[in-house]
């Protein structure tokens, strides 16, 4: 069944997601996350992307990000196919790591925002990862409680959400992290292909003015 078109524009808010092929793990020590990474940040930078969070999972990754100018297509292609070569090189491998080609949604920010933000950063929790999300070292969550993050080194977007004041903002954003998330939230914000995550307003008003 061929994937449905990806909706992209400049602005926009994108739910972004990669997974190895035949769902392979990706990432086999600490090197290649932080070679990754590196790669994330050169390539978002060069392609003007603002990166919101991302949790590097075994097998598959998550981005929440805005594309300023609307090309994450071609930034992705340029992640995927350097990451792929170093790995293949270090690895004595060939073929294809990533399965097919990335996922991406489209976020209606003043709905979604803060519950994709808690998603990404509990997925590590959720597969068992670690026991809590700031036990987990691979995802942009510790960025938000203020020790910081080579990727993700602005988070006053979602701290605006949450309050004023940077202090009771945090408080707010660790309460918000520690509610369990419902299995329908989950079951909402969990859908791994393209489209858009959005009301139905939403979602007819984008879905009807851009496809790429």
């Amino acid at each position: 069944m061929p994937s449905p078109p990806r909706i992209v524009f400049p602005g926009a808010c994108l739910h972004v997601m990669s997974r190895g092929n035949n769902k392979s793990e990706i990432f086999l020590d600490d090197s290649d996350r932080r070679f990754y990474l590196g790669l994330l940040r050169d390539k978002f930078a060069e392609f003007k992307c603002i990166v919101y969070a991302y949790s590097l999972m075994p097998n598959h990754v998550h981005i929440f990000l805005r594309t300023e100018s609307g090309n994450i297509s071609d930034c992705m292609f340029r992640i995927n196919l350097g990451y792929s070569k170093y790995f293949n090189d270090k690895y004595g491998r060939s073929g294809h790591l990533f399965g097919a080609r990335f996922k991406s949604r489209l976020v209606q920010e003043n709905r979604y925002f803060l519950s994709l933000l808690r998603y990404i950063h509990l997925n590590p929790v959720k597969a068992g990862l670690s026991a809590r999300a700031e036990d987990y070292p691979w995802s942009s969550h510790l960025a938000y409680l203020g020790k910081g993050d080579r990727l993700v080194t602005d988070t006053s977007a979602a701290m605006s959400m949450l309050g004023q004041e940077p202090g009771s903002a945090r408080l707010r954003y660790m309460e918000l992290m520690g509610k369990k998330m419902t299995d329908d939230e989950w079951k909402v914000l969990n859908r791994a292909r393209n489209g858009i995550l959005g009301d139905s307003d939403f979602r007819k008003k984008k879905g009807s003015s851009y496809l790429s």
